[in-house]
């Protein structure tokens, strides 16, 4: 078994020493709440952003271990009025260490309000509720700092709920942080009607006593003429912190030596210190095919994946298997198959389509090969019998013995509506015409 020591804080206390901090949830389900207020520029009405991050293993699962969860917003005055109610559902695959991130976008005006929101597991009925209190005050030129986990680039048509413009901001609703595991913490805010000034941004990492731990040299900002909305976007290494405690990021804008703004959000560091007598990494991510993995991903996951460093890529990819319990180890089989029987003379098993495929879906449930003749190069068929049948088909289009996938029923694949014809009358040099992929 392995050991560990883990250095546990229990937010609660730090509440009355930091009103900023994430509200905790009461009740069966354990989540955080945090707020941040945006202008939209329609008159008095701002934006409020509501984030909730939550644990999935608390909930229970089905048959297919797919969780599912109701989610209950409620603002209100400090008086009572009701302003807004919206409640949504959300699926997720259930997953012993990863974590759901909820974001709802709010209209609110300047005043104090009570935030409510309750979440429900749907199969069982257990629920925690959160609140809130805070005020809000008109933006004139900044808007409130968001404290995120990650910040990436969107692939283009994205819907995801924590877009912003062209970005995705994964938001840290609980402001707490586990170091080593989670190093960068990363802002994100909005500066309104400034164009054609220059400003200096100071960023800050202080203790609970106020003393800097970490300063960043000021950021020069020139905000060209005409510019309403300006978003930045920063990090900070939590790497400096040696205590667990309670720390505060501070925020300066200044201009000609006068004060713009000035912000301090609050956040909590955990600090995880493995045991030196016999901590390891669990035994079945010890080998990890770290190269062929993305292959299973989708675009969004290939993007953060692909700017990860080294340690991140190795914790993203225990994340993903300790969510899919069970499937690793095949995973980890069909990589060895893959080298072995797919590699060519200039590709690695991976790399090829008849590779690609097998390490996606697995072993063919039926191969039905066609040799080469005088009429037609060499082709295979593969059948998959699921719930729907599935068929790839592979072509040695160049007589290299690298097989390319011509047809697939599967969506999203790479499918020729011609591929017969691309594989007839090669050897005579005869080609099919223009090819007509379709998706």
């Amino acid at each position: 078994m392995n050991r560990s020591v883990i250095v546990i804080l229990l937010v609660t206390a730090f509440t009355v020493m930091a009103s900023g901090l994430a509200a905790i949830s009461n009740g069966n389900i354990n989540f955080a709440i945090d707020t941040a207020v945006f202008n939209i520029g329609a008159g008095d009405t701002l934006l409020l952003e509501v984030y909730q991050e939550v644990n999935i293993a608390q909930f229970s699962m089905d048959s297919d271990s797919n969780s599912l969860f109701t989610t209950e917003i409620i603002l209100c005055s400090v008086e009572g009025d009701t302003m807004v109610v919206d409640i949504w559902n959300t699926p997720v695959a259930w997953s012993q260490s990863g974590r759901a991130v909820n974001c709802e976008l709010l209209p609110v005006i300047e005043g104090d309000w009570v935030l409510t929101v309750i979440m429900t597991d749907v199969f069982n009925g257990i629920q925690g509720t959160a609140v809130k209190q805070f005020s809000v005050e008109y933006l004139e030129h900044f808007s409130d700092v968001e404290i995120a986990r990650t910040i990436m680039p969107a692939v283009q048509g994205s819907v995801n709920s924590m877009l912003k413009g062209n970005i995705i901001v994964f938001p840290a609703a609980s402001t707490k942080f586990l170091i080593p595991g989670e190093n960068m913490m990363y802002t994100y805010q909005e500066l309104y009607s400034l164009g054609g000034t220059e400003i200096l941004r100071y960023s800050k990492l202080l203790d609970s006593n106020g003393l800097p731990i970490y300063a960043r040299s000021p950021m020069v900002i020139s905000i060209p003429d005409g510019m309403e909305t300006v978003a930045l976007v920063d990090s900070l290494d939590l790497s400096v912190v040696r205590e667990p405690g309670l720390y505060n990021l501070s925020v300066t804008y200044t201009q000609n030596g006068d004060t713009l703004s000035s912000v301090l959000k609050p956040i909590v560091v955990e600090i995880y210190v493995p045991s030196t007598e016999s901590f390891q990494m669990p035994d079945v991510f010890s080998n990890r095919a770290l190269i062929e993995f993305p292959l299973l991903l989708n675009q969004e996951e290939i993007q953060l994946f692909s700017r990860l460093d080294e340690q991140g890529q190795a914790r993203f990819y225990d994340e993903f298997w300790q969510a899919h319990p069970g499937e690793h180890d095949s995973f980890l089989a069909r990589t060895r198959i893959v080298a072995s029987r797919f590699s060519t003379h200039g590709k690695q098993g991976w790399e090829t389509d008849l590779g690609r495929v097998f390490l996606i879906f697995g072993e063919p449930d039926e191969v039905d090969a066609k040799p080469f003749s005088t009429t037609q190069a060499p082709y295979e068929i593969w059948l998959y019998y699921s719930n729907v049948q599935e068929n790839f088909v592979f072509a040695d289009l160049l007589g290299n013995g690298d097989y390319l996938q011509v047809y697939s029923t599967v969506e999203g694949e790479v499918s020729y509506s011609n591929w017969q014809g691309m594989i007839m009358n090669v050897n005579s040099g005869r080609g099919a015409g223009t090819l007509e992929e379709e998706f």
